[in-house]
């Protein structure tokens, strides 16, 4: 069996306030009245029925404010309240109105013309309540016992077939208006909560597709980082393979061009260290989060300086803050286009400007003046520009690149802001 203390209708804490305030409210009112008549009529005997009015608002009082009463009651507080502000307005007039003392006349009939123990005030308060916590089920057992409270009150002060028309009119008015207002406060909860619902749905469907977005990107990435290492060490490796069947042979005939060969084979070792990595240190650096897009490339470029000596000019224009995805394609690419111009290039100048065209592009280029390639006959270890180029197709974007041997290179990336 399986216990549970957690309530089928958690207690809003709005709703509590309300019951607070009307508690107070009511209360001091009542306890006015009281007062007034007491100094306008004394000693009319009528003390200790004005004592019991009074302990009962004190009662009601103590209920909704001492948290541990509360507690203690648990799901059954609510109903206990609403059950209570239901009967007693009716209840204090019918009772001022059956005492002999002519005091406590005075109080019920004056404090219904007042307004201070109005019906139609005060059994809006439960009625709403009961409507905006248990919905439909909540309002009709409100309207229910106060149908059946006004039957006994219309029988108990029957006096003739006149009185009895009268009650039973502005009885069915009170009851009619107490309704529609509840009927109206149980529409808008119901449509405060439909439309909750629905926010709590597009909040989880777009959790849900962040999510699936991010798995997908890093997946893309996997893959990306997973062919270019294969590029890296599949070109070494061969490289490396073949400088040492050509050692293997001249070893026996030719130290001296043995030994050059085996320090090009180590000379492609090391490069080889170097390419894997600068790839995985691509893969793990978080720039982008640490720095943003304009301050990441501009770190980029300044690192490259500094290990080249080539001058590197950054002119990133204003523009807003861009996607994550979009941003990363950016971010890698250029560093990739980078790591090209200092491993190939030879360059002692690089530009790189970062800019949204009117057709709301986003477009990065990058230039230099180094020695420049054949673009229809890709020498070996350009490999990265296939990298670049599908970087370029998953943000449904363009990559072009323009060279010519000695007349340095030029690539443009266009993707959508």
């Amino acid at each position: 069996m399986k216990n549970s203390t957690r309530p089928p209708h958690p207690l809003p804490p709005g709703l509590l306030l309300i019951l607070r305030q009307a508690a107070w409210l009511r209360g001091a009112l009542i306890a006015l009245g009281v007062v007034f008549y007491a100094v306008l009529d004394p000693g009319r005997g009528a003390l200790l029925p004005l004592l019991a009015i009074g302990l009962e608002r004190a009662a009601f009082i103590a209920l909704v404010n001492w948290n541990a009463l509360r507690e203690g009651l648990g799901t059954r507080f609510l109903p206990l309240a609403l059950g209570w502000l239901c009967l007693t307005p009716v209840l204090e007039i019918a009772f001022a109105f059956f005492a002999r003392d002519e005091t406590l006349r005075a109080i019920g009939v004056q404090a219904d013309v007042l307004g201070i123990s109005s019906p139609l005030i005060w059994l809006l308060v439960p009625v709403v309540l009961a409507a905006w916590q248990y919905g439909p089920r909540g309002l009709f057992l409100a309207l229910g016992i106060l149908v059946g409270e006004h039957i006994a009150l219309g029988v108990a002060l029957w006096t003739g077939v006149p009185f009895g028309v009268s009650f039973a009119l502005s009885a069915a008015g009170r009851l009619a208006t107490l309704a529609l207002l509840g009927y109206v406060v149980m529409l808008l909860v119901e449509a405060q909560q439909t439309e909750h619902r629905a926010l709590q749905a597009a909040h989880r469907q777009l959790a849900q597709r962040a999510a699936t977005a991010e798995q997908l990107a890093a997946s893309r990435e996997r893959n990306r980082m997973a062919r270019e290492l294969h590029d890296i060490l599949a070109h070494s490796l061969s490289a490396l393979s073949i400088q040492l069947q050509m050692i293997a042979k001249l070893l026996d005939d030719d130290l001296d061009e043995a030994k050059t060969e085996l320090h090009e084979a180590q000379q492609v070792a090391r490069s080889s260290v170097t390419e894997v990595r600068r790839a995985i240190q691509q893969l793990r650096a978080t720039p982008l989060a640490d720095l943003g897009l304009a301050e990441a490339l501009r770190d980029l470029c300044r690192a490259q300086a500094e290990r080249t000596g080539a001058r590197c000019d950054v002119e990133i224009a204003n523009i807003a803050a861009l996607d994550a995805p979009t941003e990363q394609t950016v971010y890698r690419i250029a560093h990739e286009a980078l790591a090209n111009i200092e491993r190939h290039a030879a360059a002692t100048q690089v530009e790189v400007r970062l800019a949204i065209r009117d057709d709301r592009l986003l477009r990065l280029t990058i230039h230099d003046n180094g020695v420049g390639f054949d673009t229809h006959a890709l020498p070996p270890g350009h490999y990265g520009l296939l990298g670049m180029a599908e970087r370029a197709r998953e943000a449904n974007g363009e990559l072009r690149v323009e060279s010519a041997v000695g007349k340095g290179t030029i690539l443009v990336l266009e993707v959508p802001a």
